[in-house]
């Protein structure tokens, strides 16, 4: 019997849409130097809107590490991960489906971009995770913010993650305030920029490793920014690190937290988004305030925070040019070069 009450759901053009969408995709987890060969472009059904989930056309997806890591099986007994499985989270474009009871906030033609990431873990119950790198991607309404007009695809796909994340560890988890002392580990890292930068505005003394090739780039996101070559020296040896009250580690160092208890005052906060050695009870290293391993929680007020900044131009995020085709070899090598860590700034594939 059908369903009289039933909302249809509002569609873009809808019959002149393909039943079918390309995907970049994968069916087995691989790591070694070879990891991207399992990579496909594939041919799959287009998604359907239904209450509380909207259909996005993509314009724009950007890689972060996340992205290698989950493909090479490191979180395989942390997280459900069915396969084959879609590539990429974060995301920007347009509202092309979206049902009826969804219309009146987020209506088609709308641009948006968001994560397509759970609460503090990757999946989140029966909700979708990742499939940005495919035309069209189902997401919960929960997890989209509307793109400001002065921001490009490009920009705010490369937004999302990475700045939600260092406005969690930079506000939320170790809290900085005006005149404290932080270390920030991997200040050029995409998280560890903007984590810098948030850190430098809020009034904090920012001391960050870098190499020696992005000494200029970090230490022009701030005033006052300290630079430490991690090649040449031991942070946690040196006298200036010495009583910090916060240790962010955006670049999971081996032996990071082991180190960060040699320069931390007593109650200094430890946070790393890389490394999971200091475990996953933020009040489990008394009498420190907080000292975990933090995973990315959805928050559109935070994708709405950063994106704001970055139009008011108090945050800066650089794409690395040129982008990546949307074809089967362009996804291989964006996601090589993610791997190798040699860019400084946000890798992102134009989907067309």
């Amino acid at each position: 019997v059908a369903n009289k009450c039933a909302q249809p759901a509002i569609a873009a053009n809808i019959t002149t849409m393909s039943d079918k969408m390309k995907a970049i995709q994968y069916n087995k987890n691989k790591s070694g130097e070879d990891f991207a060969d399992v990579l496909q472009m594939v041919s799959i059904p287009v998604p359907k809107a239904s209450p509380g989930l909207a259909i996005v056309k993509i314009a724009a997806t950007s890689s972060n590490p996340i992205d290698f890591k989950v493909l090479q099986g490191h979180y395989t007994a942390m997280w459900s991960m069915p396969l084959p499985f879609t590539v990429g989270y974060d995301f920007s474009g347009t509202i092309y489906e979206v049902d009826k009871a969804d219309e009146s906030k987020w209506p088609v033609g709308k641009d948006v971009f968001g994560v397509q990431w759970g609460k503090g873990k990757h999946d989140e119950g029966d909700m979708p995770a990742g499939g940005a790198f495919a035309q069209y991607i189902t997401v919960p309404v929960s997890r989209l913010s509307v793109k400001p007009a002065g921001l490009s695809h490009e920009a705010a796909a490369s937004s999302a993650l990475v700045g939600t994340t260092a406005q969690q560890i930079v506000k939320r988890c170790v809290g900085v305030t005006k005149d404290d002392k932080v270390l920030i580990l991997g200040g050029a890292t995409a998280v560890g920029m903007i984590a810098v930068q948030l850190a430098v505005q809020i009034g904090a003394k920012v001391f960050t490793t870098a190499s020696p090739r992005n000494k200029d780039f970090v230490e022009s996101l701030g005033d006052g920014i300290t630079t430490i070559d991690y090649h040449a020296e031991k942070w946690w040896e040196l006298d200036a690190t010495k009583g910090v009250d916060s240790v962010i580690d955006c670049a999971g160092e081996e032996g990071g937290w082991e180190h960060a208890q040699k320069v931390l005052e007593p109650v200094g906060n430890f946070v790393s988004i890389a490394a999971l050695d200091v475990g996953f009870d933020p009040k489990g290293h008394a009498p420190r305030n907080y000292a975990s391993f933090h995973a990315f929680s959805n928050d559109p007020d935070a994708q709405d925070e950063i994106s704001a900044a970055l139009v008011a131009g108090t945050i800066k995020i650089p794409l690395v040019e040129p982008s990546y085709p949307f074809s089967e070899q362009g996804a291989k090598d964006l996601l090589i070069a993610q791997a190798k860590g040699a860019h400084t700034g946000k890798l992102v594939m134009k989907i067309e």
